[in-house]
């Protein structure tokens, strides 16, 4: 059998390494989802629209100055009748300060890169104040759930109390101690509806949404998605530190002197015959004013970039701070989480123990409701607090937005 080029081909791409020319890890699609919403929301479409101005300005930048055309023309009358005619036309060309249109152009580029790290920047906010806003609507219909189960049992209870009361075995205090409580947690599931509206209001507010259109689905990185120097905070500081590096070459090229060269050609007409003149012309200023300016401009450009360059130190120190408060989070709700289901199991058997009873009065005279009561509320503050520790983990993870690779905000956009 031949070895043709094609099955030479086909050898080689089995034999490459798995990772060549392979494409970078995809998000997951929750993620894609949120990240197109925030895409298409009026805020980011400005924010694009700027950077495409930033990118087109590029092009005007390091402008070289057009070619300049004077011509003059007169007529010369002597004393003895002499008559000339003299006409003159002069091209010059102004030429850029030595080294401005090289800056001009660094400082044009530093622009773009500021106006793509200012889109990812605005990107991550918005992501991360929804996706806030999401997990708090969440956190507040697990409540409401959790009430809504807890209502259920004491209407239970209350059933059993009116049984007993009609029987003429209950007691009125009983069942008014039931439906207070129950009343009480009715008004806690409207306040958590009113809180679950309001953060989704929200949401769609940050997103530019109508009040009833749909929003996308809880989504947000984790701490090892995290790339502290392609965060996009630190991507502007960089950025603005460019821009500080070109202002400097800007400052220092403005203290060199402005010239200009051009040709001059001039022709006169007179009795005894006429009369051409062919000159070169040079101009340059004295810079004698503008360089004390410049040095100021240096010294102003330098501490703008030392500010820059602080600003991604801190950044990066807010980084860190927002990884290990997701990690410290975690921690606590699966702390949370592991006391609530064993201490969940004692407190629904004490209360399946004393349902039972309800309403009967124990031989000392006292009366088991408030105990049932008790241990309800028990319950459920305990698992309202291991919901209160997710809801804090999600936000603690959705604060992370504001950190993600500038580059997954751009491709979202594209």
């Amino acid at each position: 059998m031949r070895f043709t080029r094609y099955h030479l081909w086909l050898a080689l791409l089995v034999a490459l390494p798995a990772g060549v020319d392979a494409q970078p890890a995809s998000l997951p699609n929750e993620q894609v989802d949120l990240l197109r919403a925030v895409a298409n929301a009026p805020a980011l479409n400005a924010a694009s629209r700027r950077t495409t101005a930033a990118r087109e300005r590029v092009n005007a930048a390091g402008r070289l100055p057009d070619v300049e055309v004077e011509g003059m023309g007169s007529r010369m009358v002597g004393p003895m009748g002499e008559r000339a005619t003299m006409w003159e036309v002069n091209v010059r060309q102004p030429l850029p300060k030595r080294g401005e249109r090289a800056a001009d152009r660094e400082r044009a580029r530093a622009a773009v890169s500021m106006s793509d790290a200012n889109y990812a920047l605005m990107a991550g906010e918005m992501a991360a104040d929804t996706t806030m806003a999401l997990a708090e609507a969440e956190g507040a219909n697990a409540r409401i759930r959790l009430l809504e189960t807890q209502v259920g049992r004491l209407d239970a209870v209350l059933r059993s109390i009116e049984a007993r009361i009609a029987s003429g075995g209950g007691r009125l205090a009983d069942r008014l101690t039931v439906q207070s409580r129950v009343a009480s947690m009715q008004l806690m599931i409207e306040e958590e509806r009113l809180m679950a509206a309001d953060a989704l209001a929200e949401a769609r507010g940050r997103l530019g949404l109508n009040p009833d259109a749909p929003l996308p689905a809880f989504a947000a990185p984790t701490a090892s998605d995290i790339e502290a120097d392609e965060a996009a905070v630190v991507r502007l500081a960089a950025a603005r530190t460019d821009e500080a590096n070109a202002m400097v070459k800007m400052a220092r090229a403005s203290a060199n002197p402005m010239t200009s060269v051009g040709v001059r050609f001039e022709n006169e007409r007179r009795a005894m015959g006429d009369e051409n003149t062919l000159g070169v012309a040079f101009m340059s200023e004295i810079p004698w004013r503008s360089r004390r300016y410049a040095r100021a401009e240096v010294r102003a450009a330098e501490a703008e970039r030392g500010a820059a360059q602080t600003d991604a130190t801190a950044a990066r120190y807010r980084i860190s701070a927002a990884v290990t408060r997701v990690d410290r989070a975690e921690r606590l709700a699966a702390t949370a989480r592991r006391l609530s289901s064993e201490t969940l199991a004692r407190l629904n058997a004490e209360f399946d123990s004393m349902i039972r009873t309800a309403g009967v009065s124990t031989p000392m005279g006292e009366s088991t409701i408030l105990q049932t009561v008790e241990i309800l509320e028990k319950s459920t503050d305990t698992e309202i607090q291991a919901i209160r520790a997710d809801t804090a983990v999600r936000t603690a993870r959705a604060g992370l937005w504001r950190y993600m690779p500038a580059s997954q905000f751009q491709n979202a956009k594209n």
